[in-house]
């Protein structure tokens, strides 16, 4: 007869001969486990396409690539034996497992369906030596003894235990009490065929969903609670129709299903700046005790079995921010944490906090400036000044410490100063941190206004071991670094990092240096606490305040999974401690900045060069940006310092000749510097390379020797002098400065225009040098002006800085979502080659 499914060929007597010799025989321990978990899944996603079943035999067969291959297992005496078509024994093997489990799902299917014709239970059937001229038994007796006792059934037993889970004991019951008990479901010692097919229905089932048997004591057990959930859920309603299942202690509980846990964190204060974290769960509209919540605080993305409750698991949106409390809160949740870490809790979706009444106050008062009434002797703040003096004396009085980003001219310097001045003595000095060239002006600035500060420059022979007064100590970042075996033995009242974007590498030793200082108050100042990455905030608030940006890694990997997520999930942790605003707002007096950008066409020289060395970086690195990246960083780099200087001038490549045409820039910046030298105007010419400017120097000579002209670069060792000059002089002048050497600590206010040569990569370094001439103090309009060679990778450069101002922008302030500049180059062509206009 064939049967649906599997293609299956039997006869009653075949069938009901290997039913009865498998009851007896133990065949799994015939196979390895690997094997048999092998077959296993080969059984459930039905992959045997035919079981042929014969007394001797059973033929197990399925379809691979369209060819049929087939395993075999006889008997030979009282072993069952296997043989394979394939050569690969291993997977005859897995067949066989499969063929077997469908075997005994089709006994336990046939005889659902009719258990009266499929199967007798002539015992006499089963010995293999039977005579095959023994008569059938007559149909009459056939039926009756195969009668079923209405009363019988299958009953099993479910308990719970902690360390095993979910328990099943299946046992026969009849009228008479306890008639089978399966201490080995192999050999249960009953002839009732009926018995049996449950028997095999129920033992594959529990197979299935992962219960493992007990020989010992008879218990099928499930120690996972995650595969108890899917029990559950998925067979157990199935079960209560065919079996009798009787409910032992608190497993009737599973019955109800997988309940929902809410987790929240309870916080309460402790002293004026510290508070305790505990974890809560709650169940339903009731909180679980203390005890409870210690097993449940275990709990991860399955299901746990709790006493009196049953099966639960946490809410499901729940769950990542619950692991990233358990990777972030140490051994003891308890301990102390700063207060200023509820915002980074609160800025989690699904985390739920609930704070005590001092904290809720506290936390609301954050966001509500209480304007303290400074001294008299601070009149020359402007009144911006004065609010930015009182919002961060306020955020210190709450325990917290901020970043002063106005942008840059609107005097953080004064304001610091002003803060230091109004903040209560503590017998301790403070400490001001800033690159060199600005130590001079921190110096000035204290000398004018707050006179009665003293001041000590650390350097080498003048450390804090030669001051036992207090003090402001003003160091640069290298002797921050050079001297930080200091920092150790020495504590201050306030700490203030001035051009804090110089810690933006979470490695460097100077960023080492300044995240050791020891001071009771602490400061960032930056106009651009942005200048490559997320990443360059992350590092300024590990000095401010540790943890509220979570750590370095988990906040990369947030970045690379949805960055437009991760930049306002940045900006509501960090934005109430964050005191910025723009000249345009709290400066109106100050006049405007007009910015315009000079299209430039290389001349056929440069063309020719450019395309040359375009052929020669694809040719040696390949297409491929990303690989180019990785593998030839430096080269690249060199090779993209090659394409600038290209577009500026060809001059300033290795083994240039003399008699190379001049550069289509410096043509055009010659033309108007001979129209703003006629009328006594004043202009700042800024590079990358000062190499460069050398060559502007000696043509303006040449054109216009009645210019003054000056110059700023990283060799001049007097600073002040020519910027003093260029400021007071009264003449028509032009100061030739390099960006990173005019970009800090200077200003140059006198200027009318301002003349950026080459578009440099990080918008942050130009922003700063063109605020040297546009700051508090100026009364005329500035103008602007960007060379950019037109189709060349100076055109790419101005994309990257657009993209990386709009990212500063979205985390500090209000803009909209910003471009993502590289998914435009996956190619070096592309990033390098040239359009021609």
């Amino acid at each position: 007869m064939i049967s649906n499914g599997p293609s299956r060929s039997f006869t009653q007597e075949s069938l009901e001969l290997w039913f009865h010799k498998l009851s007896e025989y133990d065949w799994e321990n015939q196979f390895s486990q690997e094997t048999l978990n092998a077959g296993r899944t080969f059984y459930r996603k039905g992959k045997i396409n035919g079981l042929d079943i014969s007394r001797e035999q059973i033929i197990l067969s399925r379809k691979v690539n369209r060819e049929e291959v087939y395993s075999v297992m006889e008997w030979r005496g009282e072993k069952l034996d296997f043989r394979t078509s394939l050569d690969d024994e291993k997977m005859g093997r897995t067949i066989a497992v499969a063929g077997l489990y469908e075997l005994e799902e089709l006994i336990a299917e046939i005889h659902e369906k009719d258990p009266m014709i499929e199967l007798t239970t002539d015992r006499a059937t089963c010995n293999e030596n039977q005579n095959s001229n023994k008569k059938e038994p007559k149909e009459d007796s056939f039926e009756k003894k195969n009668e079923i006792n209405p009363d019988k059934k299958l009953s099993i037993e479910l308990s719970i235990s902690g360390k095993r889970g979910l328990l099943l004991t299946p046992s026969w019951r009849t009228k008479d009490g306890l008639k089978f008990r399966a201490y080995d479901t192999q050999k249960a010692v009953t002839n009732n065929i009926s018995d049996r097919s449950m028997l095999i229905r129920f033992t594959r089932e529990s197979v299935e969903d992962g219960f493992i048997f007990n020989k010992e004591n008879g218990c099928f057990s499930l120690a996972d609670w995650e595969q108890v959930e899917k029990f559950a859920n998925e067979r157990l309603s199935e079960w209560e129709k065919s079996f009798d299942l009787i409910f032992l202690g608190e497993a009737s509980l599973i019955k109800k299903g997988t309940q929902e846990i809410r987790w929240e964190i309870e916080a309460k204060s402790k002293g004026n700046e510290k508070m305790l974290l505990r974890d809560q769960f709650h169940l339903g509209g009731r909180k679980l005790s203390q005890s409870i919540s210690h097993k449940v605080g275990k709990i991860g993305n399955g299901a746990i079995f709790l006493q009196k409750q049953g099966l639960v698991r946490l809410n499901r949106n729940q769950t990542h921010d619950y692991a990233w409390w358990k990777e972030n809160k140490g051994q003891n949740s308890q301990t102390d944490w700063p207060r200023y870490m509820l915002f980074s809790l609160f800025a989690r979706k699904y985390l739920r906090t609930r704070a005590d009444g001092k904290l809720q106050e506290w936390q609301t008062s954050i966001r509500k400036i209480k304007l303290s009434k400074l001294s008299k002797k601070f009149s020359f703040l402007r009144n911006y000044q004065k609010e930015g003096v009182s919002r961060l004396s306020w955020l210190h009085k709450l325990g917290c410490h901020g970043l002063l980003a106005d942008e840059m001219g609107l005097g953080k310097t004064m304001q610091s100063l002003a803060l230091l001045r109004s903040t209560p003595k503590m017998n301790l000095s403070d400490l001001v941190v800033c690159p060199a060239s600005v130590v001079p002006v921190w110096v000035q600035e204290v000398s004018v206004h707050f006179p009665e500060i003293s001041v000590q420059v650390l350097r080498k022979g003048n450390t804090f071991r030669n001051s036992k007064k207090e003090c402001l100590w003003i160091s640069s970042y290298t002797q921050m670094r050079r001297h930080k075996s200091l920092l150790e033995k020495n504590k201050f009242r306030c700490a203030i990092l001035d051009e804090a974007q110089m810690i933006k590498n979470p490695q460097a030793k100077v960023t080492q240096a300044c995240l050791a200082i020891n001071a009771k108050y602490r400061l960032a100042l930056s106009g651009t606490p942005i200048e490559n990455s997320a990443l360059d905030i992350w590092s300024i608030f590990r000095f401010l305040m540790p943890g509220l940006l979570g750590g370095k890694r988990e906040l990369e990997t947030e970045l690379s999974q949805d960055s437009q997520k991760a930049y306002m999930l940045i900006k509501k942790q960090v934005s109430p401690f964050i005191v910025r605003r723009l000249k345009h707002n709290v400066a109106k007096e100050l006049p405007p900045k007009i910015e315009a950008e000079v299209p430039c066409t290389l001349n056929q020289e440069q063309k020719k060069v450019y395309k040359l060395l375009v052929e020669k970086g694809i040719l040696k690195h390949g297409e491929d940006l990303q690989q180019v990246v990785k593998n030839s960083p430096t080269h690249l780099f060199s090779l993209l310092t090659r394409l600038r200087q290209c577009c500026c001038d060809l001059r300033l490549l290795p083994d240039s000749k003399e008699s190379l045409e001049v550069g289509t820039k410096e043509i055009l910046l010659l033309q108007k510097l001979k129209d703003l030298s006629q009328n006594g105007s004043k202009a700042i010419i800024f590079s990358q390379f000062t190499s460069y400017l050398s060559l502007l120097e000696k043509s303006i000579k040449a054109v216009m020797p009645e210019l003054y002209i000056y110059k700023l670069t990283g060799s001049t060792k007097d600073r002040t002098k020519p910027v003093i000059s260029f400021q007071e002089s009264e003449n028509s002048s032009v100061m030739l400065a390099s960006l990173k050497a005019a970009g800090l600590g200077v200003t140059l206010t006198s200027a009318d225009y301002v003349f950026l040569m080459d578009p440099w990569w990080n918008p942050a370094v130009e922003e700063q040098a063109i605020d040297r001439a546009h700051r508090i103090g100026r009364t005329k309009p500035i103008f602007i002006y960007r060379f950019i060679a037109q189709g060349t990778i100076e055109e790419k450069v101005r994309l990257l800085q657009r993209d990386k101002k709009q990212t500063f922008n979205q985390i500090v302030s209000d803009s909209e979502r910003a471009s993502k500049i590289f998914d435009q180059f996956k190619s070096l062509e592309k990033l390098i080659n040239l359009d021609d206009p």
